[in-house]
């Protein structure tokens, strides 16, 4: 009858592992104790129970000291890589926890492309200039893909998701609806811009199922009044071009409006004021990281500095365009 195979090896655990590579740097077990900050019999119980696991002696006494035998050298030729390995580890986890390397991936409304969003990227670069930042502005159809799928850490946003179980969302902040003018327009000189002031003006204006879209239309409705936009644009961008070459005037976001100076376009508060919120979108699968948070407050401090934060907004429904208190934001303004 055959004699039965010896059992195999059992692998060591990270632990075992970090006091072998110790022993094998200080040359002895109180050396090993004194670079890990344990007691000396504790790593003599770990250097047992890895002995055992692998079923080889590691070490020999030679003279009262430590001697490696061949096998343990052969596995340190090996070993210094999974320690390197575990301090990038160490290193990059930590740098994460402090928001001071990685990536960083930003979606947002196209109307906060213009201004909002690259003060507060410009302000943390400032800061964590080695974080790599992916930025995209999309329409709002493509922003919940893109959280959900994972590809952004967090959206910026003109209105909330859908009621999911998938997503959060939270209002950070607040804009307004302004009137964009060529600087020659007979409203240059108005103070405001009322529905009756529009009335004979072409019209540039967001598509009726976009945020801003539903907004506008309740201004007009408000006033006993449809709008209808002769130039249909998805963006502020694209409507402030169009009022600069003279096409006609334009109801946009104000945040995508700003710049040191309009270039020929002037900005008109409407009466009544039309204000909104802004909003952050995350997926609840993926809490927001050290970077992101950190990001969010950036942000925050640019809207606060603005007036902007939600603690200052008006009283506001949830979702542009639906039923908006006109006269009461009037009276508030």
């Amino acid at each position: 009858m055959s004699s039965a195979l010896p059992a195999p090896p059992v692998p060591l655990n990270l632990r075992q592992i970090e006091v072998f590579h110790a022993i094998m740097i200080a040359g002895s077990l109180s050396g090993a104790a004194r670079m890990l900050c344990v007691s000396q019999p504790a790593v003599s119980r770990v250097l047992a129970t890895a002995e055992s696991r692998l079923r080889m002696l590691m070490f020999e006494r030679v003279r009262g000291r430590l001697q490696p035998t061949p096998e343990a050298q052969r596995l340190f030729s090996e070993v210094e890589g999974i320690i390197e390995g575990v301090r990038r580890f160490n290193a990059l986890a930590a740098d994460l926890a402090a928001g001071t390397h990685g990536e960083l991936s930003l979606v947002c409304s196209p109307s906060y492309a213009e201004w909002l969003m690259p003060v507060a990227i410009r302000r943390f670069r400032a800061r964590y200039p080695e974080v790599r930042i992916k930025y995209r502005p999309l329409p709002f159809d493509s922003l919940l893909p893109h959280v959900l799928l994972g590809h952004a850490d967090l959206a910026i946003s003109s209105m909330p998701p859908p009621s999911s179980a998938n997503t959060s969302s939270q209002a950070i902040g607040h804009g307004f609806i302004q009137c964009a003018v060529p600087e020659k327009h007979p409203l240059a000189p108005a103070t405001s811009v009322s529905v009756a002031d529009l009335a004979g003006q072409t019209l540039i204006g967001y598509g009726p199922n976009t945020p801003f879209g539903r907004l506008t239309s309740d201004f007009f409705a408000a006033a006993g009044l449809t709008m209808r936009a002769h130039v249909e644009i998805r963006s502020t961008p694209e409507a402030m071009g169009l009022v600069r070459a003279g096409v006609g005037v334009a109801l946009v976001e104000a945040f995508g409006a700003r710049r040191p100076q309009q270039d020929g376009v002037l900005l008109k508060p409407l009466a009544p004021m039309l204000s909104h919120r802004i909003y952050l979108i995350h997926a609840n699968a993926t809490p927001l990281s050290a970077m992101a948070k950190e990001f969010l407050a950036t942000l925050r401090r640019v809207l606060k500095e603005e007036g902007r934060d939600a603690a200052l907004a008006p009283t506001l429904p949830e979702h542009p365009g639906e039923h908006l208190p006109l006269r009461t934001l009037a009276q508030q303004a």
